[in-house]
């Protein structure tokens, strides 16, 4: 049918929409169509195509199976996927499994029936193709973009997301993922399956990628999988094992300079990621070899066996690479054995290559747009130029041997497409182009310079060139000074302009003024649409918007006649061709227009002897009217005579036999219209055709089979049936009388032409046609920035930018259903094409009108009249209408009127507008009516003004709701206050349209600003309202202030914080902005409202705000922030307040009796030296507590530091100072007692060795210290005023939930209490009850291991009486309460040494544990150590003075407490009466409901007890039964004994019920394991814990430990 074809582009950004099979056949996808190419020959040859998408084809697959190799599939963004024979090129079948857009397709290497598809939704579609099933899974819920089928197991599938996610899939298990292969980080573009298993060395994968053990590669040939190449957006390509889902390789593309020349390291792409589209192909029979695209259109070969730095080489070499991204590749190894690559590209070529020298074979060029312009070179014989919508111009030379498809591609300074081409007729290479812009340019085909371009501009498309004699004035002059041709342009605005070509730069001359000129024409020629100069330069005729053709004489122009046969816009004109035969047939003139006709005149005589005036010629030569199409392209043929070839919209091109009038063949191989054609110069056999379907054909007239286009029967019977009913409907009207309605009239009157250069509509071939009947353009009507409707593409920077009219879109944008850069519009089938498949032509729906066309061919629709009666009247019959010309003669030139009749009304309204003005109020009277009955009251309101009425037209405006802007700017003309009034009804009704703003607007121009003001405000428009306040009324006007407020209460309540506190804050409300900004809680925010409520003044809310916000930062360990936030309050309080005792002074206080004071250490007086310290009881001063001559005396202490006076201490500045202290001693507690590292932390809260000493400081020495350095605290009477400050600090509640940074919290409050009770001096009975309080608070809440922790830093000697070694402070207390204090403190350190002492004695470890667990269990109240936290103490005992049997002695005699063991003695026995009490009325309540069961009560209370108390009922049985038989418990019974244990608690001193002590059986227990692998303990001491036990131990397992001890 055809020979050669210059395809359509494949499509972009498709993972995989070409392949090949086995038999050398090509497949791929361009817009809508699949194309087949033979690429087994040394050049490639279309063999057709496969149409019947209605969308682009976003994939395609050859089934892989021998003798199946002709199956193929391709799916589409219209969410089929098709099945074809293409061999036959037929559609077999067809499924629509997808709800979304198809971006994936793959035939199934390893089964001959299964093809596996996935949409952008990530849902996977299996069929089945010989069965039909289909079934579908979701592994992913995310954007799939690849996939591919093993082709080792047809189970194994993998998937490719946008994510840089692949997923393994076992299709078998309905998508079960087998693995997730993770590593790349953006979009997969390609995945590959290796053929086979590749020699890849383990140790030359790079780092990141996971690495097999040595003596672990992976076995292909045991497993099910093998080995997977992915290529992604991210630059990588990785090679991935399927059998383990890890990683092998992975492989970076290597910078390549551009064009595919020479390797270079520095020479990377520009475009980098942005630009990149890494296609991966595994080559059949190579496993070690991977093939990939790179960043600017190379083609890389990997080889994956290789060692060494660089494993890869580049395809091709000098200008043979792809100048663009690559998109699809995909090899054949054809019966030769020859190994070929095909590639797919942007750069618009399909290239092949041979594997084996890696050189290119062939290049393809393609077409990415309509071609709209082709021309022979008259100089170098068979040089073709084409040119189109991808902005681009080939030469193409039809004539070379060794490459039949021998093309060179011109882009370089054009910015729109083209749409004429034609060679210079005697300059070798000089090519003139003419583009939809309305710009004219030369090329020099054979440079690479950029061309020409013309200074002068169309307004719109350039339909014609043409090259010929000069016209003036640049015909003057002499023969050296005028040019031998010049070129000459026609734009779709109608103009000729002449260009000079020796300087384009000058300014061209529109041909119409000659014409003028010469001819005496005085009015405005009819807009030009073509032209064509006779080939002897003599004549040149002129086509016209109006359907004429002017022929005028060179060089003057001089008109010799006008071809009056079409009636539609001239699409094309053509001379008879100067080399055809038969030279007496030189002087016809083809003309072919959009009426689908075309017409031969023979212009012999009207050129050899020319009339005047000019002849009208009416009767044509020959008339050829086949087509049913608009007539867009003649060709006459050089090689015969009389033979014209003609192409037009009906998809087809025709060869005529001229002088027979009769069509020769007919071609149908275009898929949409045809828009030029060319005879070729040498082989008269050979027609050339572009078409709107992205091709170039080319074909021989004799291996046509039709003879005619296709007839059309349907629409041309739809025409006529359309027609017929037009006019029959007119004359009912007529026979009827009536008029028909205004506005339809118009459209009845259209038939097959509309007035005023309204749009007319006409079907050809079932499809709808739009074009305009004055100055009707034909196939030329395009919008300047479309041509039906593709996508303009622009190159800037050597890379060719593809963007929508209207706004651009990214390069990679796919989901505009870009195919080739270009929307799928009414390109994708034509918007009045067809779609071809096998069965024959599938007739597209009409596509509707676009909106993007030009204003001017739009359908407008014409204003409805405002005298209707009037104007119906004037539409009636002819006699009627002469008799109203004679009564209105009667009326006007008679003193009398005729007899009955009165102008305006009646039966002779319509004389009302030509009489006088009475007349003529009574016909609007009558309008008015007919308006108000139609339902146009507007009309109503315009006759009335028009009549003088404003007030009244305004009135009934406002009745009716329809004041408008017109209305309201006519209403001054009424007075003022018909304005005013009329100004506050429209804002009523405007206020009922929600239009309020405009409301305002009104209200404001009769000066009712306050009215406008609330207007908005009551509409919640509080942001205008505020505004307009603001611009208007004084700053301090009250309604501004509550406008702030109601805007501040409904962003507060919508939850907008932030600015609801703007609003507080401009009305003057600091608090309520505070208080709004707090309510977020976070720091940021906490920490602004406090400093919005410092700056509004509001103090007291300042800081409670910044200690919230401190307390917060501190929660999370930010102990920098916290104090930045509560300095910021001290530093606002104290700002501008005279402070004397701010600084410290530096004057030295003498100390008392001639002995310097040391800080905050009393005289000696006061503390007695340690030799004076009483010993109380349990305050030994042996093992663990320094001897006397260590501990120096207060008169042997000199200190070199300088003592503040009493008025040093820096204010209290609201309380904000003590809060400082206390977050300053958190922060050194927290950095010493907790392990979490802190966000932020000052340098002095890192714990420090003492001086001369070491080990860890005692909190208490630091936190003087920092104090004094960093708060300048260090004593006086302002120590007072913190003390009162810290009593009003709220302590944490602490429970057995309480975090740690709440104990440390609490802790820290106690703390910073007893170093202030320190610094004031006095006696020490508080302060031994602070330090306790401290210690016991982590205790009292389950935190045991803080407590004893905090006793070991507060007391690093184990002696509670030395408080502080470093400032020689010793803790004296004179209360009994502060003594019990201290002896509890005292006690818990011994507890905590008698443990370390017998571990430290214990056998081994496993028996002292075991030991140590039945110690812990007998205890009731284990209160200082856990087994862990025993077995982990590193604290140093240092042996004093004593030995350790003395120390013992000592510490034991304070932790063996007969009081204490009383205490918690009795304590044990009330907890288990009212366990049993509670079990008893338990008991009792369930044999209420279960007494009508009948069951015995005794042994339900065995088994309610035992439920409710656990174990302690079996206890007091095994008890029991050691003392004999008891009576039964009661109530009674249990009472009484409670009764006495709460009074031996009473009798009991406060002190010890006050003061915890560790548990004195448990002690015991300790001392008597102790003394079986120890000599430490003596017999008394022994005798001692013996009595205790057999005194107090009254717990069942009490009583089991202490058997052993007892016997």
């Amino acid at each position: 049918m055809h020979e050669r074809v210059i395809p359509a582009s494949p499509n972009w950004y498709c993972g995989r929409c070409s392949d090949t099979n086995q038999r050398g056949v090509m497949g791929f996808g361009a817009r809508n169509t699949v194309y087949l190419l033979d690429v087994s020959a040394e050049s490639c040859s279309v063999l057709g195509s496969l149409s019947g998408h209605k969308e682009r084809v976003s994939g395609f697959s050859f089934c892989r199976q021998a003798g199946q190799d002709q199956l193929c599939a391709s799916s589409s963004d219209d969410g089929t996927v098709k099945f074809w024979d293409a061999d036959d090129r037929v559609l077999l079948k067809e499924h629509s499994g997808h709800q979304g857009t198809i971006v994936a397709l793959h035939w199934s290497p390893a089964d001959k029936n299964l093809v596996v598809s996935g949409d952008d939704k990530g849902v996977v579609v299996c069929y089945w193709f010989n069965t039909g099933d289909c079934s579908s899974f979701f592994p992913l819920p995310k954007a799939l973009f690849s996939l591919s089928c093993s082709p080792h197991s047809w189970k194994l599938l993998a998937l490719g997301y946008k994510q840089g996610i692949i997923l393994l899939v076992d299709v078998s298990k309905k998508g079960e993922v087998l693995h997730r292969l993770r590593g790349h980080e953006d979009e997969i573009h390609s995945l590959s399956w290796s053929p086979s298993t590749p020699a890849l060395e383990q140790g030359d994968a790079p780092q990141e990628a996971p690495q097999d053990p040595p003596g672990e590669e992976e076995d292909f040939a045991r497993g099910s999988g093998g080995y997977l190449a992915s290529g992604s957006r991210d630059q990588t390509i990785r090679v991935w094992s399927t059998d383990t889902g890890r990683g092998i390789t992975t492989l970076k593309l290597p910078y390549l300079k551009k064009r595919g020349g020479g390797v270079g390291g520095g020479g990377g792409a520009s475009g980098g990621k942005d630009r990149l589209w890494l296609s991966v192909h595994w080559p059949d029979d190579r496993p070690s070899q991977l093939l990939s695209s790179c960043f600017s259109g190379e083609l890389v070969l990997w080889d994956l066996g290789a060692s060494g730095k660089q494993k890869w080489s580049v395809l091709g070499s000098g200008d043979q690479n792809h100048s663009r991204i690559v998109f699809n590749m995909s090899s054949v190894r054809l019966a030769s054995g020859r190994q070929l690559l095909l590639t797919t590209s942007m750069d618009r070529e399909i290239k092949c290559w041979d594997l084996a020298s890696l050189e290119c074979v062939w290049t393809l060029p393609t077409l990415g747009g309509s071609v709209y312009a082709l021309s022979f070179s008259p100089v170098a014989t068979g040089l073709l130029a084409l040119g189109g919508a991808d902005q681009m111009i080939r030469s193409w030379d039809t004539l070379s041997l060794q490459n039949p498809y021998l093309t060179k591609t011109f882009w370089q300074g054009i910015r729109s497409k083209i749409t004429a081409l034609v060679w210079h007729p005697s300059r070798e290479g000089s090519l003139a182009f003419g583009t939809d812009d309305g710009k004219v340019g030369i090329y020099d085909a054979f440079s690479n310079k950029p061309p020409q371009i013309s200074s002068s501009y169309h307004h719109k498309t350039i339909y014609r060139l043409a090259w010929g004699p000069p016209l003036p004035p640049l015909s003057f002059g002499g023969a050296g000074e005028r040019p031998s041709c010049s070129l000459y342009s026609c734009g779709g605005e109608g103009a000729i302009l002449q260009h000079d070509p020796r300087n384009l730069a000058s300014d061209a001359c529109n041909i119409d003024k000659l014409i003028r000129d010469t001819n005496g024409i005085k009015h405005k020629l009819s807009p030009h649409s073509d032209f064509s100069w006779k080939p002897d330069g003599t004549v040149v005729a002129v086509g016209n918007e109006d359907g004429s053709v002017d022929v005028y004489a060179a060089p003057a122009l001089k008109q010799l006649c006008s071809v009056q046969q079409h009636n539609k816009i001239i699409n094309t004109l053509q001379w008879y061709h100067p080399l055809a035969p038969q030279p007496e047939l030189q002087y016809l003139l083809a003309s072919g227009s959009s009426s689908a006709k075309v017409y031969v005149h023979d212009l012999r005589l009207a050129c050899e002897a020319p009339a005047d005036p000019p002849a009208v010629i009416s009767e044509a030569f020959r008339t050829l009217g086949a087509h049913t199409g608009k007539i867009t392209g003649l060709s006459w043929s050089p090689h015969h005579p009389a033979r014209l070839a003609t192409v037009s919209y009906d998809h087809t091109a025709q060869v005529w036999d001229v002088l027979k009038g009769e069509g020769l063949v007919n071609y149908r191989g275009h898929g949409n219209r045809v828009m030029c054609v060319e005879w070729s110069p040498v082989d008269p056999d050979v027609v050339w055709t572009g078409a709107d379907d992205f091709t170039v054909h080319e074909w021989k007239p004799s291996k046509q089979e039709f003879t005619a286009p296709p007839k059309g029967k349907k629409t041309v019977g739809l025409r006529e049936k359309n027609k017929l009913k037009k006019i029959n409907m007119a004359a009912a009207g007529q026979r009827e009388g009536e008029s028909p309605p205004v506005g339809e009239r118009e459209a009845s009157e259209r038939g097959t032409r509309s007035v005023d250069g309204e749009r007319e509509t006409k079907a050809v071939n079932g499809e709808t046609e739009t074009k305009a009947v004055t100055g009707e353009r034909g196939w030329r009507e395009r919008d300047p920035k479309r041509v039906n409707g593709e996508r303009e593409t622009v190159s800037v920077n050597r890379e060719r930018e593809t963007k929508a009219v209207n706004g651009e879109r990214g390069w990679r944008e796919r989901d505009t259903r870009s195919v080739n850069g270009e929307r799928d519009e009414d390109e994708q089938n034509g918007t009045n094409g067809s779609l071809s498949t096998a069965g024959g032509l599938m007739k597209k729906p009409p596509a509707p009108l676009r909106t993007k066309e030009k204003p001017e061919l739009m359908k407008r629709k014409k204003a409805r009249s405002m005298l209707p009666l009037s104007t119906a009247m004037d539409h009636r019959s002819k006699e009627d209408l002469l008799e109203d010309c004679v009564t209105l003669a009667t009326i006007t030139h008679s003193p009398a009127p005729p007899a009955g009749c009165v102008p305006g009304k009646g039966p002779h309204l319509q004389l009302g507008l030509f009489s006088d003005r009475p007349a003529l109020h009574s016909m609007f009277q009558e309008e008015e009516e007919a308006h108000l009955a139609a339902g146009h009251p507007d009309s109503v309101v315009y006759l009335r003004l028009w009549s003088g009425d404003v007030e009244g037209a305004l009135r009934t405006a406002t009745e009716r709701g329809e004041l408008n802007d017109h209305l309201l700017a006519i209403a001054p003309t009424g007075g003022y206050r018909v304005w005013v009034r009329t100004v506050q009804d429209y804002v009523k009704q405007l206020c009922l349209q929600d239009q309020h703003l405009k409301a305002a607007s009104f209200l404001l121009s009769i000066n009712k600003l306050h009215e406008a003001i609330e207007l908005l405000h009551s509409h919640k428009m509080y942001r205008e309202a505020i505004a307009l306040a603001r611009a208007r009324l004084p700053d301090q006007d009250v309604v501004l202030k509550g406008l702030y407020v109601s805007w501040a209460t409904a962003l507060e309540k919508d939850g907008h914080l932030s600015a609801a506190a703007k609003c507080y804050v401009a009305a003057g409300a600091g608090f309520d902005a505070a208080k709004v900004v707090s309510k977020k809680s976070d720091a940021p925010s906490l920490r602004a409202a406090a400093t919005i409520a410092r700056l509004a003044g509001e103090s007291q809310l300042a800081h409670t705000i910044a200690l919230r916000c401190a307390k917060g930062l501190a929660a999370s360990l930010d102990w920098v922030g916290a104090q930045q936030v509560l300095k910021a309050q001290e530093v606002s309080s104290s700002k501008g307040v005279p402070h004397s005792n701010g600084v410290a002074s530096t004057q030295e206080v003498p100390s008392t009796e001639g002995v310097p004071s040391t800080q905050g250490v009393p005289s000696t007086e006061e503390v007695p030296s340690t030799q004076e310290v009483p010993s109380t009881e349990g305050l030994p001063h042996t093992i663990g507590v320094p001897s006397t001559q260590e501990v120096p005396s207060t008169q042997e202490v000199t200190s070199t530091e300088q003592v503040p006076s009493t008025q040093e201490v820096p204010s209290t500045q609201d309380g904000m100072l003590v809060h400082r202290l206390c977050f300053c001693v958190a922060e050194i507690l927290s950095a010493a007692l907790t392990e979490c590292e802190a966000v932020s932390s000052h340098p002095w809260a890192r714990p420090g060795p003492p001086r001369g000493g070491s080990g860890p400081e005692p909190p208490q020495d630091r936190v003087r210290a920092v104090w004094q350095q960093e708060f300048g605290v260090a004593g006086g009477s302002g120590v007072t005023s913190l003390l009162k400050d810290l009593a009003s600090v709220e302590k944490s509640q602490l429970s057995s939930s309480s975090p740690a940074h709440q104990v440390v919290s609490h802790v820290a409050v106690c703390l910073s209490t007893a170093v202030l009770l320190w610094l004031r001096g006095g006696d020490d009975d508080e302060l031994t009850k602070a330090v306790w309080e401290a210690v016991e608070a982590p205790r009292g809440v389950g935190h045991d291991g803080m407590s004893v922790m905090l006793s070991s830093l507060i007391f690093p000697d184990g002696d509670v009486s030395v408080f502080s070694r470093r400032f020689q402070k010793v803790l004296v207390p004179v209360a009994k309460g502060a003594s019990a204090a201290l002896t509890s403190l005292q006690a818990f350190l011994n507890y905590r040494f008698l443990f370390d002492l017998w571990w430290s004695h214990a056998p081994s470890a496993t028996s002292a544990n075991q030991e140590l667990t039945n110690v812990a269990v007998a205890g009731e109240a284990v209160t200082g150590v856990t087994v862990t936290e025993t077995a982990v103490t590193e604290t140093a005992v240092t042996e004093a003075t004593v030995t350790e049997a003395t120390a013992l002695s000592r510490r034991a005699a304070v932790l063996l407490s007969e009081p204490h063991a009383a205490y918690q003695a009795t304590q044990r026995d009330v907890a288990r009466v009212q366990e049993r009490l509670t079990g008893l009325v338990l008991h009792h309540a369930r044999a209420h409901q279960q007494g009508a069961q009948g069951q015995d009560l005794s042994q339900d209370q065995g088994q309610d007890q035992g439920q409710g108390q656990g174990q302690s009922i079996d206890q007091s049985q095994d008890q029991s039964q050691d003392q004999g038989p008891e009576e039964p418990e009661t109530l009674m019974s249990l009472s009484a004994q409670m009764t006495l244990y709460q009074k031996d608690l009473a009798l009991l001193p406060d002190t010890i019920k006050t003061y915890s002590h560790p548990d004195v059986v448990e002690c015991s227990l300790v001392v008597l394991h102790l003394a079986r692998g120890s000599t430490l303990v003596t017999e008394a001491l022994q005798t001692t814990a013996r009595d205790l036990l057999r005194r107090y131990a009254s717990s069942p397992d009490a009583q089991r430990a202490a058997r052993a001890f007892l016997a």
